[in-house]
């Protein structure tokens, strides 16, 4: 049977070309046989999903969300999409998105900065009512969709984790207590048996934890001079090419350094983080093999999991080597092909939120499949004079919500050998 990632995939393709076909006018009997077949092929994919809904284990974890079907935790649980962008996430078709009227993004920033009476803006700042300190207006739906898809290519953590469309203030999300797998029990209690003919099985009832995600206001605040907002050439097409780069910025660096106060959890914070001691004997501020291998070992799932480095650390990276043979030839431990890097064949990537090289939590081999993401479809903005009016200043406030979080609470303890985790960090070197 195919992957449960892979028949999705297909069923997704499917639909997408049963919606083109459906939109051509007089089809041909030869195109009304191609859209027959390829509705029962997504028909006939869907079967062979599993009853529960999209549920994918990987070592003997949950990876994806609980479907509806049955009763229970299950029912009150919801599955992760599969598709990161802003259509997927809230099922919003191919279809043209609402611009409240606007011509464009452009257009709807120089009308809310122009202070003017707008009937379709009137329209946008009753969409906020309810809002807990929102304020401003509800950006478009298709400029929310431009806006969070545009940084989406170079964001790290959304492109790996599991990322969870958000309705309401909160959402619970499906997560397996199965910290202790020492007498080879999975799931909190799912252990394999042999049973001898006609013999009675031993029930066994995995324990399930729900997570709930609390979507935390986020703000993205901008201060420009009055000439510039007034004689600068595009300031409105500058000012949304800034706060594309902003938000993925923003949503990396909180899923990856947040401390749950306030803001998301991220990995760094996790509970169930190992971090690995450094070398007897370690020069500060360095990083040695040795560092990286015992990482690699700490790992629950290594063969999914990434490296995330400080650039500050690439110097240290490039310079370590193995060395292969009595004849002394020295293998790279970094290597590159086509502009990505990987360690022990995962890949590496660099973030100027990690800490700085020698600091702690430095190095970090995170998979990014314990971790959820909840974002909330609505984006705001406002503009205002008052702040900064002695600098002759306005400012824009960009307000979005979500929130994110490791989905298992300890680190692993395996049949044999060290504890485990999908969060493995490095120690100081001072």
């Amino acid at each position: 049977m195919k992957p449960e990632s892979k028949l999705r995939e297909e069923i997704y393709l499917l639909e997408n070309r049963i919606e083109q076909f459906e939109g051509i006018e007089n089809r041909t009997q030869e195109q009304e046989s191609v859209l027959k077949n390829m509705r029962e092929g997504v028909r006939d994919l869907k079967l062979q999903l599993p009853v529960d809904g999209p549920v994918t284990l990987q070592n003997g974890f949950l990876m994806g969300g609980v479907g509806t079907r049955g009763g229970g935790i299950a029912n009150a649980l919801t599955p992760a999409v599969m598709g990161r962008d802003y259509r997927s996430m809230f099922n919003l078709g191919r279809g043209t998105l609402d611009t409240a009227g606007f011509k464009d993004c452009a257009e709807f920033l120089r009308v809310i900065d122009s202070g003017r009476y707008d009937p379709r803006l009137e329209i946008l700042n009753t969409m906020t009512e309810g809002i807990p300190s929102a304020g401003g207006f509800s950006v478009p739906v298709e400029f929310s969709s431009e806006w969070l898809d545009a940084s989406l290519p170079a964001e790290i953590v959304r492109n790996l984790c599991k990322v969870y469309p958000m309705t309401s203030e909160t959402k619970e999300i499906p997560g397996w207590d199965g910290s202790d797998m020492s007498g080879g029990a999975t799931h909190g209690g799912l252990t394999m048996q042999f049973l001898a003919e006609s013999a009675q099985a031993t029930a066994q009832t995995p324990k399930m934890r729900k997570i709930t995600l609390a979507a935390k206001m986020a703000a993205i605040y901008v201060n420009a001079s009055i000439e510039l907002v007034q004689d600068g050439r595009d300031f409105a097409t500058n000012l949304q090419g800034a706060l594309k780069k902003s938000i993925g910025y923003g949503i990396d660096r909180y899923c990856i350094t947040g401390t749950g106060a306030g803001c998301p959890q991220g990995v760094l914070n996790a509970a169930c983080k190992i971090q690995v001691s450094r070398e007897t004997g370690q020069v500060k501020d360095t990083l040695v093999y040795g560092n990286l291998k015992k990482m690699f070992a700490r790992q629950l799932n290594p063969q999914s999991a990434v490296w995330l480095f400080n650039m500050t650390s690439v110097p240290e990276l490039l310079e370590q080597s193995i060395a292969v043979g009595l004849g002394g030839d020295f293998v790279p431990l970094m290597n590159e092909k086509d502009g990505q890097f990987t360690i022990f064949g995962r890949p590496v990537y660099f973030h100027p939120s990690m800490p700085a090289l020698g600091d702690e939590d430095d190095c970090a081999f995170v998979d990014f499949n314990f971790y959820g993401l909840g974002l909330r479809k609505e984006v705001w903005i406002d503009q205002s004079d008052a702040p900064r009016w002695d600098y002759r200043e306005r400012s824009y406030r960009i307000l979005m919500r979500f929130d994110g979080m490791c989905t298992l609470n300890a680190a692993v303890q395996p049949e044999h050998g060290e504890t485990l985790s999908p969060i493995v960090t490095l120690a100081e070197r001072a």
